[in-house]
């Protein structure tokens, strides 16, 4: 019996050496995972967010202050980041600014007015954004007058500029044409 405690406690014994002495004294360096700058990640959670068949819409809105303020900081940063990238494409090359529609003339007009509009679509099968598309805004504001606003493609998002001068409730209807069809979603902003 003794015997066979002394051949276990051996065999551990050995089991526990070669764990410890098979360790390799080379470090492997790890690269720390780098997470996608997603629009969502960088602007935080949507003003409204409707999903109609298998497109997700998300839309921000927020004052030309807080716009300004947040293009100096992470969104500035992610848009120069990606413009770097795609300067370094082997196609770039051959695009202008206005075919990625970030010319000056358009960023000029995104200061323009009192509010800002961001609009993310999704295609929630394939998980990729939905550049291929025109979008515009339907305003109907206190008063019930009603106004429309084209926007922008702005790299792979829709943007554009509103001007919201009275206080109270308005209705937004954004449209986005995708080709095969237009997807509406509306909801209700104040003004304060």
């Amino acid at each position: 019996m003794k015997t066979k405690y002394v051949s276990v406690t051996a065999v551990l014994a050995f089991v526990l050496a070669l764990t410890v002495f098979g360790q390799t004294s080379n470090r492997t360096k790890t690269k720390p995972v780098i997470k996608k700058n997603t629009i969502s990640r960088v602007m935080g959670k949507p003003t409204f967010e409707s999903t109609v068949d298998s497109l997700n819409m998300e839309v921000w809105v927020m004052t030309q202050a807080q716009h300004k303020k947040m293009m100096n900081g992470k969104m500035g940063l992610m848009m120069r980041r990606e413009m770097e990238g795609l300067h370094k494409h082997p196609m770039m090359g051959r695009m202008s600014d206005s075919s990625m529609g970030m010319d000056v003339a358009s960023r000029k007009a995104m200061m323009k007015g009192t509010h800002f509009i961001l609009l993310n679509a999704t295609n929630t099968v394939t998980g990729k954004e939905i550049a291929d598309a025109s979008a515009k805004v339907q305003i109907v504001d206190p008063s019930k007058n009603s106004v429309s606003v084209d926007l922008r493609t702005m790299m792979s998002h829709f943007a554009g500029a509103l001007t919201l001068k009275q206080r109270g409730e308005y209705l937004l209807t954004v449209n986005l044409n995708i080709g095969a069809g237009y997807k509406t979603m509306q909801f209700k902003y104040r003004v304060r």
